[in-house]
């Protein structure tokens, strides 16, 4: 099986398992390649927004304190190896070829007696069998969907689980209040892990993280505002000073400022562990990690910028961050899947865009170019439809004029357009 095939052949698994949701059909796969999963120590992040980044903060900081540290991400935005890492270092193509190969038979046997394994869970299984097979020393793992029956799930206690900010997305499989959808989040907490929850938790989220770290006997921390002082923030990111710490955050925007004190105080909480580092390492990796599409700059002047902002509490970290870096009467590419909550983010955006090209995402489950600029027009005047992506970046770039671009909405969309108009701003 060539990488491509197997690609292809894990992209068509079914989206959604069949029967009872549970975790009974990822401990029989894991039990049919002799669960490498109990030989990681893992870090486990859930959570509605801010996951990939604190993710990425956390994984880079322990490559940098000299662990060989295994990532998992959901979804991808350059290509599907994105997915899993080891420092920083996309899984190689011969080796996902060969994973992938020796996982088809086993997915075929459970196909065949009715009860086939889902992408996501066979993409979790790869990921876990690769970061043990390669030793490594450590995973940080972020979760796919809400946590307590997600597939990274399957993991036993991790040393630390992380709640990053909770918010309503996916209510149809989650519930559709906060302390529903906190509950499935906080699903990932067991005993014997320390937990970390985000500075900034609506109180009804925060309340159930307090209980079920209270069921669980954690201990629960949370970030100290007090102890946290901005130095500066532009286009390029922060520099901040947290517990006595100078730290360079390269992701843009007050909420990455949050996101990266909940990632220092997850790796503060290992330090009675082997995994105990120094506040140096802490710094450098932070300065080093690397996240596309989240308030991501291609261009400085006129800014050009993406971003995967596509549920309200992203759409509000956006918002923040554009009114901080005085960026207004941008030209924005929008396109957004069916699914989510539109209107309210188009709402929050549309006084920072003098002008919205409505698109559509490239994914089965995209709101209609058509469809979504009937929204589009009670917030914003200027609407133009282009319905296929790439065209829609090229024609931000060539009409923006001097307040610049920027991508927002589904992730899917940033992945498609990044490198269209990384392309096209390399040739001006």
């Amino acid at each position: 099986m060539t990488t491509q095939q197997a690609i292809e052949a894990l992209h068509a698994l079914p989206r959604l398992g069949q029967g009872a949701p549970g975790l009974a059909r990822m401990e029989n796969l894991m039990d049919h390649l002799g669960n490498p999963e109990k030989d990681l120590q893992c870090i486990h992040i859930a959570g509605t927004n801010g996951k990939g980044s604190t993710t990425t903060m956390i994984a880079s900081a322990l490559t940098a304190g000299g662990f060989k540290t295994g990532k998992f991400i959901s979804p991808f935005i350059l290509e599907f190896r994105e997915r899993m890492q080891i420092d920083s270092e996309m899984i190689p193509e011969e080796t996902l070829a060969a994973l992938a190969t020796r996982l088809r038979p086993i997915a075929e046997e459970f196909k065949a007696a009715g009860d086939p394994p889902t992408e996501f869970e066979l993409v979790t299984v790869l990921g876990l069998t690769w970061f043990a097979e390669a030793s490594c020393d450590i995973a940080v793992l972020e979760v796919g969907l809400g946590g307590r029956l997600d597939a990274t799930n399957i993991i036993p206690p991790p040393l630390v689980a992380v709640i990053t900010r909770i918010d309503y997305d996916h209510t149809a499989i989650l519930g559709d209040t906060l302390a529903a959808i906190a509950g499935e989040k906080c699903g990932i907490l067991k005993r014997g892990s320390t937990v970390i929850c985000y500075p900034d938790q609506e109180e009804e989220a925060l309340a159930v993280t307090r209980r079920r770290a209270k069921e669980e006997d954690d201990p629960l921390i949370l970030p100290d505002r007090t102890a946290l002082s901005v130095l500066s923030a532009d286009l390029t990111g922060s520099r901040i000073l947290y517990r006595g710490q100078e730290i360079f955050i390269p992701l843009p925007g007050p909420h990455q400022v949050l996101n990266t004190i909940t990632a220092v105080e997850a790796l503060n909480a290992l330090s009675s562990s082997r995994f105990a580092l120094p506040p140096s390492a802490i710094a450098a990796g932070i300065t080093a990690a690397r996240f596309p599409a989240r308030l991501e700059l291609l261009r400085q002047s006129p800014p050009v910028l993406v971003d995967g902002a596509h549920n309200p509490n992203g759409g509000r970290a956006l918002c923040e961050a554009l009114k901080a870096l005085d960026l207004h009467d941008l030209t924005a590419v929008v396109g957004m899947l069916r699914d989510k909550d539109c209107l309210p983010v188009l709402r929050m955006m549309a006084p920072y865009c003098a002008r919205m090209i409505i698109t559509a995402v490239p994914n089965p489950r995209s709101c209609p170019a058509e469809e979504f600029a009937e929204l589009a027009r009670g917030v914003c005047r200027d609407i133009t439809i282009c319905p296929d992506c790439e065209e829609a970046a090229r024609l931000a770039l060539a009409t923006a004029g001097e307040h610049g671009v920027l991508v927002f909405g589904s992730l899917y969309l940033a992945s498609a357009v990044r490198p269209v108009m990384m392309e096209a701003l390399k040739k001006n």
